[in-house]
């Protein structure tokens, strides 16, 4: 299941729950170089024609499609894939705002997390698109949630509409009775309809989404680092400084900084400053025996160029000070800016190790370390992201080669797919 960050699970794993939550996760320490323009971009076959695809396109040796093979037609209408009908005696339908509640209950139940209060319920208000929640009832009870969020994902070149799969639970007593198949239908139905190419989430399990059409895009890191070896191998350069800011000076400063981060590099989310809100939001469920956040700002003169949100959790066993430094947050848009952020956190006094989740895999900060063998680091699967229209995925973002390349697509859930490209 893809459910909600208030599963509280610990740190920020807890976002596989939010769906497409952070958005952060395959973001590079500081924005990668952009491919050039005027590269060839994939597109539908040149006559653009139904049933034309040309013969040395997607037929090896230039041989005739099958007897019956659809070719790039398009169905009567948006969404008509298989229809799925909701087992009997249940309803599938948007909650009201007025059922919130009830719909963040069953989603808690699901991931064996506590009742939502109404501080998290005021929270997850501010950006639950309610139009595109759904949930099974069976008579007047919840048995089965989902739900999108709006969101531009960057690809190479530009950026493309994407739906945000998150908040996904169906209630152990319905179990086996073809609700996930059928929300994840109506959900990609409802993509297709309004133009979004992309579908993300988190998957709380690997083996759950491959059959609706999810693939594994991007791995991510955990990694953590022992204060006793974080020495850098050479002294920090830059004319930058350190701050600590309240929410309302966060909130505007890192939104800017994350929109020019987010810009360059594949795979984040545009997120404004309802989202960036939201997300410090310091709600008592995400501590975990931690502190308040701190929100540290990097800025040179009036220019912020990166930012960190972190929490430290005290303790003390017989050598003496033992804590750890959770990294929630690092986003930053020069390399100068990078190592003063990460130099900060593992300066942070009483702390005995730095840990961090949701990092990308090429996490840089090991070759800023005298002792390269740190950080230690465990990668995991990460993002999961459906080709919901694959012509316009696919022609939406730059290639750093040119040439030709020919693609057959056959797609049982999304047959709007199938055809020749």
């Amino acid at each position: 299941m893809a459910g909600q960050r208030e599963s509280g699970r610990r740190g920020r794993r807890r976002d596989r729950g939010n769906g497409c939550g952070r958005g952060a996760l395959v973001q590079s320490p500081f924005p990668l170089p952009s491919i050039p323009a005027g590269r060839q971009q994939v597109r539908p076959h040149p006559t653009g024609q139904p049933g034309e695809a040309p013969t040395d396109w997607g037929r090896p040796a230039g041989r005739p499609a099958e007897t019956g093979q659809r070719i790039g037609k398009p169905l009567p209408r948006p969404g008509a894939g298989p229809a799925i009908s909701a087992p009997p005696g249940l309803k599938l339908r948007p909650v009201r705002p007025e059922e919130q509640r009830a719909y963040s209950t069953l989603m808690r139940r699901a991931f064996g997390a506590s009742l939502p209060t109404d501080e998290e319920l005021a929270v997850s208000r501010e950006i639950t698109e309610f139009d595109r929640t759904l949930a099974f009832f069976d008579g007047p009870e919840i048995v089965a949630t989902a739900g999108i969020f709006s969101y531009e994902m960057t690809v190479p070149g530009g950026t493309l509409p994407c739906g945000g799969v998150t908040r996904v639970s169906v209630l152990s007593t319905h179990r086996r009775r073809g609700l996930l198949t059928a929300m994840m239908r109506r959900q990609l139905d409802d993509m297709h309809e309004r133009g979004e190419p992309l579908a993300a989430l988190y998957a709380s399990e690997a083996p759950i989404y491959g059959r609706f059409g999810y693939g594994l895009a991007t791995y991510q890191a955990a990694v953590e680092v022992d204060r006793s070896h974080a020495r850098f191998a050479k002294a920090l350069t830059g004319s930058g400084r350190l701050a600590m800011v309240d929410v309302p000076t966060a909130v505007g400063a890192f939104t800017r900084i994350w929109e020019q981060a987010r810009r360059d590099q594949p795979g984040m989310l545009r997120l404004d400053e309802r989202w960036i809100r939201s997300e410090l939001a310091d709600l008592e469920l995400h501590r975990e025996g931690a502190s308040p956040h701190y929100r540290v700002l990097y800025q040179t003169d009036d220019n912020p160029s990166g930012f960190a949100v972190y929490r430290i959790k005290l303790a003390w066993d017989a050598s003496g000070p033992n804590g750890v430094l959770r990294l929630e947050m690092l986003v930053a848009t020069s390399p100068e800016a990078y190592a003063a952020l990460w130099r900060h956190l593992l300066d942070v006094d009483l702390m005995a190790r730095v840990s961090a989740e949701m990092r990308p895999v090429d996490e840089p900060l090991r070759f800023l370390l005298a002792d390269s063998r740190q950080p230690k680091t465990r990668i995991e699967d990460g993002l999961w992201l459906r080709l919901v229209d694959v012509p316009t995925a696919l022609a939406g973002r730059r290639y750093a080669g040119e040439g030709r390349l020919g693609l057959r697509v056959r797609d049982a859930f999304c047959p709007w797919n199938d055809g020749h490209f």
